[in-house]
């Protein structure tokens, strides 16, 4: 009797995988080619260190020990910019403000295209919002001056943090308006627990973008 001819055990495991949706392979293939890795559960259960996979220098490791210790400077320099958009954007306001008071202004003459009072105001608003514009620099500077001893290696930190953020990210191109990316620059991140959590975010983006369902429908 002839025998039924069957697959080898090497097709018939990979098979499935042939009847793919176009739809799927097109969201997939841009992947491959910019080596972007794929967010899997397995990233989300490693030390904070293993996560960001960035080893730091023993001097670094020093100033900086852990992950959890960079967010925490992170945090501290965010609070720095915060802190400076007052007095950036009052104090210009006040300068400009009694320039223009003590200005002798004739009548006839305009400001800027318009009348003395309204030109005159509108420059002073406007040095209001460029200082307001140039707090977090003013924040930034004030908080490296503050901490020197750990501005390099807050610097490496960040370029490592922000290539995490770059690679793991969802694809922009599946973005809708049922579907839109979850925090895309990683500004919300605030520990290594909330990274874990912005990696479950940015898989399930994927998965409810190629495949329509949600990270639960494989519960």
């Amino acid at each position: 009797m002839k025998k039924e001819r069957t697959l080898p055990p090497t097709k018939k495991k990979f098979f499935p995988f042939c009847i793919m949706s176009l739809r799927a392979i097109q969201a997939i293939r841009p992947h491959l080619k910019t080596n972007r890795p794929m967010v899997g559960l397995a990233a989300m259960q490693l030390s904070g260190k293993q996560a960001f996979g960035y080893s730091t220098s023993t001097e670094s490791e020093k100033l900086i020990p852990t992950w959890d210790d960079y967010f925490k400077l992170r945090k501290k320099r965010r609070m720095f910019e915060l802190a400076a958009y007052p007095p950036s954007t009052i104090l210009p306001i006040i300068t400009t403000g009694a320039y223009c008071m003590n200005l002798q202004v004739d009548p006839t003459e305009t400001y800027l295209g318009l009348d003395p009072v309204t030109g005159l105001g509108l420059l002073t608003l406007s040095t209001g919002f460029f200082g307001l514009l140039l707090g977090p620099l003013f924040g930034d500077a004030l908080f490296k001056l503050t901490n020197r001893k750990v501005t390099a290696e807050m610097e490496a930190r960040d370029k490592a943090f922000y290539e995490r953020i770059k690679n793991n990210r969802a694809d922009a191109r599946l973005n809708s308006i049922r579907n839109p990316v979850p925090d895309y620059y990683g500004e919300k991140i605030q520990s290594v627990a909330d990274y874990r959590a912005w990696l479950r975010k940015q898989r399930e983006h994927y998965r409810k973008g190629v495949f329509g369902g949600s990270v639960e429908d494989d519960n």
